[in-house]
């Protein structure tokens, strides 16, 4: 598990801190993808690989994200972009900051 960000949301005063979790397991998602479920916050669990780009485009231009929810994704999925090899096709995604 690793930090992929931290920020100060000033709307609510709240930190965010993005994190990232990879199993290096080839097997692991046969043997327990089944027994992966959405928690309480979701009424659904939605699936995406990290080798659809294009359908991850999408995910990411959704308008119903928060700006934590997108931050923690976009930071997330910049990581895995870096560590993630042959397992990975995801768009490019760059950050800034704005004055």
């Amino acid at each position: 598990m690793e930090c992929t960000g931290f920020g100060l949301n000033l709307v609510s005063g709240n930190y965010e801190f993005a994190s990232l979790i990879v199993i290096d397991d080839e097997e692991f998602w046969t043997r327990h993808g089944g027994q992966v479920e959405a928690n309480w916050e979701s009424s659904s669990l939605r699936r995406y690989s990290s080798l659809d780009s294009s359908l991850l485009s999408e995910l990411i231009s959704d308008v119903a994200w928060s700006n934590e929810g997108l931050f923690a994704l976009l930071q997330g999925l910049r990581r895995l972009s870096q560590i993630g090899g042959y397992r990975v096709s995801l768009p490019r995604i760059d950050w800034e900051i704005r004055s």
